[in-house]
């Protein structure tokens, strides 16, 4: 535990392994199969438990709860053999975030450059990727695949398993029960799509022509003219949209 400052009320259990840098707050408790890398920061109060890995660099205010077991409601929270929660690096936690334990999956994962603002929660078997924010009061459900540089709005909820496209926006309130493709902006209960996150692509580095192209792309989609968009399909965010909609059947539906 050298090099580590770490608040004379905190607990850490023996069998954490500790980097350096780290700052640990009062009253926190590490506890379990928990790595923690280095230079993190453990606000107060804050509650780390069971397997748990955590990169570099990450500002976790406190109180926050990582890796209390998976709420399976009526079928009981019972602690797996297998499973971890991961963090990488770089991420921000605010107040009363919590980051459940896995249940089917092997994993609760969280990528890197992410922000998650207070009250947020992330629950068994989701998986965040990089650069993903989830905004005050937004939840999402167990097993939810979130993509890189998604945006989840104020108090919005994801229903549990759905997917969530790389780049694509949750409006506020937003209710979302079916999975969303990449780089879309979807808004109102139940949540429908209303065009473009053409702000969030130009952000990622994509020209007016790539998103001209994929705009074009989604209104042939919805439309429901039957018209083949197969000879539009060109480059990394065209290609991305046609492989989720391959692979997720029922997506939401476009706003009339």
């Amino acid at each position: 535990m050298d090099k580590n400052e770490i608040h004379p009320s905190a607990h850490i259990s023996s069998d954490v392994k500790l980097g350096s840098g780290n700052v640990i707050g009062a009253n926190v408790s590490i506890i379990g199969e928990v790595s923690l890398g280095n230079g993190n920061h453990i606000g107060p109060g804050s509650v780390i438990q069971n397997r748990v890995v955590i990169g570099d660099e990450n500002q976790i205010y406190g109180p926050i709860s990582i890796g209390s077991l998976g709420e399976m409601g009526t079928k009981g929270d019972s602690m797996p053999d297998h499973g971890v929660v991961k963090i990488g690096n770089r991420n921000t936690i605010r107040e009363f975030t919590t980051i459940n334990f896995p249940v089917r999956e092997l994993e609760t994962a969280i990528g890197d450059d992410c922000y998650l603002m207070a009250r947020t929660h992330v629950p068994h078997d989701a998986v965040l990727g990089d650069r993903v924010v989830m905004a005050t009061n937004s939840l999402i459900g167990g097993g939810c695949k979130v993509g890189d540089a998604a945006y989840i709005g104020l108090g919005s909820l994801v229903h549990q398993w759905v997917n969530i496209g790389s780049g694509a926006m949750i409006g506020m309130n937003a209710t979302v029960t079916a999975h969303v493709p990449p780089a879309v902006i979807v808004m109102g209960s139940p949540a429908r799509i209303t065009g473009v996150n053409r702000v969030g692509l130009e952000r990622r580095g994509y020209s007016d022509q790539d998103i001209d192209a994929f705009a074009k792309v989604l209104d042939i989609v919805y439309s429901g003219t039957g018209e083949q968009f197969d000879a539009l399909i060109e480059g990394e965010l065209l290609g991305g949209f046609a492989q989720f909609l391959s692979e997720n059947e029922r997506t939401c539906k476009m706003k009339n």
